[in-house]
This record gives C-alpha cells, sequence and structure tokens, in this order.
C-alpha cells in the first residue's frame, strides 16, 4: 500500500512538472507565434478575402475578359512546367555524372556547381541581361564567331524565344539544388546493388531504372514540389530581365502582381494573390495527400 502510494505520488510530481514545463514551453513560443500570426496569416487572410468577395470576382471576370490574362496564365504554365522539368533534368544528370567513378575531386565539382543557386538573384540576372544582349552580349559574339549565326539575336527582345531565354536562366539558377538532394540520395544506395545488378548483367540504363530510380524517387519527389513552388514564386529574375516584356512574352503572375502593386489596383491585386495563393496550397495538399498514403515520405 505504500509503495503505490509513493508511486502515486511520484507520477502527480512527474505530472505537475509536465506540465510546468509545457506552460513555460508555451509562455517562451507565444511571442513568436503572435508575430508570425500578425506577419503571415493576417495578410493571407486579407488576400482571401478580397480575392473571393463580391468586388474580386467582378474583378477577375474583368481580367478573364482581357486576352492578356490568357497569355498571362500560359507563360506562368510554361515558366512552372519547363523551369521545373529543366532543374530536375539537369540536376539529377549532374548529380549522377558526379556519382561516376571516372570523375575525381568530386568535392571541389560540387562546391563549383553550386555557384548558381549561391549567386544573389539580382547579380545573376544582371549578369545574364548582359550576356544576352543583341549589341553587345558575350552569346551573340560566340555565335556569330562560330558562324552558327549571321546576325545578332536579340534574347531578351523577341516575343519568340525570350521567355524560354529567361527560364534557361532559372534552370541555371536552380539546378544546383537538385544536384545536392540527388547526390546525397545517391550516395544512401549500398554497392552491394550495382554489383549485384553487373552481376545480373544489367546495363546502365536497366541499372537506373531498378535500382538508381526506385532508390532517389522520395527525394525526387520532395525536390520536384519545391522547385515548383520556388518557380511558381520567381520574380526577380524576369523583373530584372525583362520587366514581363518584350509585349508581355515573360510576363507571368508573380510580375504582373507587382506591375498591379505599382499601379495602386487592389482589387486586381488580390484576385492574382488568391489564384497564386491557391495554386501554392493545391501543391502543398498533393504532398500532404501523398505523404499520409504513404507513410515512409
Amino acid at each position: 500500500m505504500t509503495t503505490t502510494a509513493v508511486r502515486s505520488g511520484a507520477a502527480v510530481r512527474r505530472s505537475t512538472a509536465a506540465r510546468r514545463r509545457n506552460v513555460v514551453g508555451w509562455t517562451l513560443t507565444l511571442p513568436s507565434i503572435i508575430v508570425m500570426a500578425v506577419l503571415t496569416v493576417a495578410p493571407l487572410v486579407t488576400v482571401l478575402v478580397g480575392g473571393i468577395s463580391t468586388q474580386g470576382w467582378d474583378r477577375l471576370q474583368l481580367l478573364a475578359a482581357n486576352p492578356a490574362f490568357k497569355d498571362l496564365l500560359t507563360n506562368t504554365v510554361i515558366w512552372v512546367v519547363a523551369g521545373t522539368v529543366g532543374s530536375l533534368a539537369f540536376g539529377t544528370a549532374g548529380a549522377l555524372a558526379l556519382q561516376h567513378r571516372l570523375v575525381k575531386a568530386k568535392g571541389a565539382w560540387r562546391a563549383i556547381l553550386l555557384i548558381p543557386w549561391i549567386t544573389p538573384t539580382v547579380v545573376a540576372a544582371t549578369a545574364w541581361k548582359w550576356f544576352y544582349s543583341r549589341d553587345y552580349g558575350v552569346l551573340n559574339s560566340l555565335l556569330m564567331s562560330a558562324g552558327i549565326i549571321d546576325e545578332p539575336v536579340g534574347w531578351l527582345t523577341d516575343t519568340r524565344i525570350a521567355l524560354l531565354a529567361v527560364v534557361l536562366v532559372h534552370v541555371w539558377a536552380t539546378f544546383s539544388f537538385v544536384m545536392l538532394m540527388i547526390s546525397a540520395a545517391l550516395q544512401t544506395i549500398p554497392q552491394e546493388l550495382y554489383e549485384a545488378a553487373k552481376v545480373d548483367g544489367a546495363g546502365p540504363v536497366r541499372t537506373f531504372r531498378s535500382i538508381v530510380l526506385p532508390s532517389i524517387a522520395d527525394i525526387a519527389f520532395i525536390v520536384t514540389l519545391i522547385v515548383t513552388v520556388w518557380t511558381l514564386n520567381s520574380f526577380l529574375p524576369v523583373w530584372v530581365m525583362t520587366g514581363g516584356g518584350p509585349a508581355g512574352a515573360t510576363n507571368i503572375l508573380p510580375v504582373q502582381l507587382y506591375q498591379y502593386f505599382l499601379q495602386g489596383d487592389e482589387g486586381a491585386i488580390h484576385v492574382l494573390a488568391t489564384i497564386q495563393l491557391l495554386i501554392t496550397i493545391g501543391i502543398a495538399a498533393f504532398y500532404v495527400q501523398r505523404t499520409r498514403r504513404d507513410p515512409q515520405r
């Protein structure tokens, strides 16, 4: 009986101590929670309320009636899809290349290839704008010297190729992150699996499909979602290099949103911000759904 009382008293003391720790924890974190709510939740609620209100709906109808709005959405889709696919393709290729046994000084190569990712966006975009320049750009000079083109090309002034030119800059700036993440996943693959595949006579394609791809699928899934959100919200490269031009050829949602901000068009800001927010929420919901379906992710 005495032992039971002692155990009960110890349990009460532990419970009391746990409650005190919880109170202290909430007390310490409450200021930051309040600040986050003010800086994040309040603006999001304001945007959503403005976007789904009657005024926002009327503004959306006016925007949808404008042919330029369709071009805006088309450019955004091309920007997101091409930017994400390009980053994944080049990043995965770089990671696989660095894993090859013939490549020496892998750490040095990784450091060099990470330069695009760590370079400030404004600096990189300005340098690429000069590189693409029609009159004094390095790219036209190299291509003309090699005899590939006969006259300078307006990479950022031709409506047919301007968006692709800016997409390539975004791919250049983000593929390093993909390469780093995929490289980390590749290093977790046991060497015995490669040796077993070699014994079974599997070639490079079969090895990649049967061993490498399943091993990096989880991290590739997460990286794809991260890069997709980054690309969707990317603003600086387009704004610095083209400002959405020429003739709206590179205009995407974040750039148009900023232009409406400069014009003081509050209704259009709420509508476009709501569209972009809903797309981002959709991507996040897709990730949550997949992780719930597969707890190992």
